[in-house]
């Protein structure tokens, strides 16, 4: 890797990675498929807390320009663009809007990202390359979102982050907590020895630490949560979120929206 770019780097991963009959989608595509699996459920336990609240939700995987300005020229914003209804953002696992008493704010914004290819590298005895740069394009979402949310004191999104490339010992995890305003990661890291029993424990810890009001002065801060491992210790796929650990946080997150959401005047 000496004397190639960041870019470049990634060109040659790239390149190699179709070689090898493999893509850089592949992983993407298995973490979303995980989390497609969850949302069902996820959106029924929306539903079902509405419910109690005798209000209703609505659930969008596309969300454009033009609705986020809608949403937001309530509270300050520039009148909406029609141009923008063509401009869009998608989060990975949707949005889910919770309605009541006339208003509608969103309960949950889930996003996914999987980064690493070091791990399978490494086994193959193969040069390390440079970590990724994807988790950047997460800004644009979050920053959409936070119009969605404008006029609320609460933040529900939640950005799921796996795979070896955000290990403490990279960077590429502090990238988020810059454009997060500092706000530290939840964080769990897997290791050879780490056991179903412990990843749980850890599980319930950072549900248990899910706070999504507005910090700092009113700040749209995203909860992070972040799971990862060692790209020479263990192995590709190591640090995947499962179906069940993406559901008590995302449970969590809702529940939290229900009961700030009731508060909206």
């Amino acid at each position: 890797m000496s004397g190639l770019t960041q870019s470049g780097g990634l060109s040659q991963r790239h390149i190699q990675m179709g070689l090898e009959g493999r893509h850089v989608t592949d992983d993407s595509k298995k973490s979303e498929s995980t989390l497609n699996g969850a949302m069902p459920s996820i959106i029924a336990y929306a539903e079902n807390m509405m419910a109690l609240k005798n209000g209703k939700i609505r659930y969008e995987k596309t969300v454009s320009l033009y609705d986020c300005q809608t949403a937001f020229v309530r509270y300050g914003g520039l009148s909406p663009d029609p141009d923008n209804k063509k401009v869009s953002m998608k989060p990975d696992g949707g949005i889910i809007f919770g309605i009541l008493d006339g208003k509608e704010f969103p309960l949950l914004i889930v996003e996914d990202k999987v980064q690493g290819t070091n791990d399978t590298l490494f086994e193959q005895d193969k040069k390390r390359q440079a970590t990724g740069n994807a988790i950047e394009r997460a800004g644009k979402n979050i920053r959409g979102c936070e119009m969605l949310c404008a006029g609320t004191n609460y933040f529900p999104y939640a950005l799921f982050c796996s795979g070896c490339d955000f290990h403490s010992t990279e960077t590429i995890a502090k990238r988020i907590v810059m454009m997060n305003y500092g706000q530290p990661n939840h964080y769990i890291e897997i290791g050879p020895t780490t056991t179903q029993p412990e990843i749980n424990d850890q599980i319930k810890k950072v549900v248990s630490d899910i706070n999504i009001k507005t910090k700092y002065g009113g700040k749209s801060v995203a909860s992070v949560f972040v799971k990862s491992h060692k790209y020479n210790l263990m192995k590709h796929g190591a640090s995947r979120w499962t179906a069940s650990e993406i559901s008590s946080i995302c449970h969590r997150i809702i529940d939290q929206s229900v009961e700030l959401l009731s508060k909206v005047t």
